[in-house]
Parts: C-alpha cells; sequence; structure tokens
C-alpha cells in the first residue's frame, strides 16, 4: 500500500514538473524577457557569511574545566575503570554473539566484537592516564593541550560557498529560445511517458 502511495506521489510530481516545464519552455521561446525579470526576482542571494561567523567563533571553556579539574577528573578516572572492569572482565562474547547471530556471518560478528572490546579497552586505559593527571596534575596537561588545541577556521571553506555560479543562467540569457524549445519537448516526452507508465 505505501508503495503505491509512493509511486503515485512521484508519478503527479513528476508530472507537475513537466507542465511546469512546458510553461517555462513556452515563455522562454515567446517571452524570454518575462521570464529574465522574473528569474531576476526569483534569484535572490543569500551570503553564507553571516552563518560562517557564527559557525567560526571560539567558545573558551578551558578555565572552567581547569577550575572543576578535581572532580572531573575524578569522574573520568571512575568512567575509565567502569569501562576497563566491563569490558575487560565481566563482556561476555558468548552471549553477545548468541544475541546478534542472524544479522552479519558469525566470524565477521566475532571480528568485530574483538575489535570493539579492545578499542573500549584502549580507550579506557587513555582516559584513565588522562583522568589521573587530570585529577592530580593537571599543570602537565596545559603543554598538550596547547600542541593540540589549534583553531581552524571555517572561512575558506564557506568562501567557497559564498561565490555566485550563474554561468548557465547566463548561457540560457544568451540562447533563451533553443533552451526553451529544449524544455518544451523534454518537458512533453515526461508528461506523456510518466502518463503512459500511470494508465
Amino acid at each position: 500500500m505505501i508503495d503505491v502511495i509512493l509511486w503515485q506521489s512521484l508519478a503527479i510530481f513528476l508530472l507537475v514538473g513537466a507542465l511546469a516545464g512546458a510553461v517555462l519552455g513556452l515563455l522562454l521561446i515567446f517571452r524570454p524577457r518575462l521570464m529574465q525579470h522574473v528569474n531576476r526576482i526569483a534569484s535572490r542571494w543569500i551570503s553564507t557569511r553571516r552563518m560562517s561567523r557564527l559557525i567560526d567563533r571560539s567558545i573558551d571553556i578551558e578555565g572552567w574545566l581547569f577550575q572543576r579539574h578535581r572532580p572531573l577528573g575524578i569522574l573520568a578516572v571512575l568512567g575509565a575503570g567502569y569501562m576497563l572492569v566491563y569490558f575487560g572482565l565481566l563482556f561476555d562474547k558468548a552471549a553477545a554473539l548468541q544475541h546478534w547471530t542472524g544479522s552479519l556471518p558469525a566470524s565477521l560478528l566475532g571480528g568485530l566484537l574483538d575489535a570493539m572490546v579492545l578499542a573500549a579497552l584502549v580507550g579506557a586505559v587513555v582516559a584513565l592516564v588522562v583522568g589521573l593527571f587530570y585529577w592530580l596534575r593537571p599543570s602537565l596537561l596545559r603543554g598538550v593541550e596547547k600542541q593540540v588545541d589549534q583553531w581552524i577556521t571555517a572561512r575558506h571553506a564557506s568562501k567557497v560557498l559564498d561565490a555566485t555560479h550563474d554561468q548557465m543562467e547566463r548561457f540560457v540569457a544568451g540562447h533563451a529560445r533553443q533552451a526553451g524549445w529544449l524544455l518544451l519537448l523534454g518537458s512533453i516526452y515526461l508528461f506523456f511517458a510518466v502518463l503512459r507508465w500511470w494508465v
């Protein structure tokens, strides 16, 4: 039932698109200046610079974190200890394999479980060491933090997005009638192809 509704919705969407394309094609053939006027109204430039400024701000929480280094370090040590105990001693691989049997082949599932346990144990050891340093001697982490904490601006990536690409519009404006005929013929073909498929 859902498949029928989705296919009918797609057919209606394509039919409406074909009719709109035929109207636009006729406008390009017989009234190209009107289409240029409509295009100028519809083509509104929206700059990404304002959005990239919001993203490109650094939020400094280091002072807050270093003021509360003892409770945060204790939490990190407790969490790492729990992960070490669970994945090192309590994790039942056979029960996990039995629970997930059927979704993946047993050999692949066993390999994935082993990789997950290994990653969890390595992450727990790293979190335990960092948590101990953070709890007892946070000053030892400042040098590492300065090397790791480098600001990467998003402005260079947003500059590529913040440029106009109107080559197609200029091409269509320069060849309005030919583009109109192509659009009209393509829309008529699409309309009758969808109508034939639907009926």
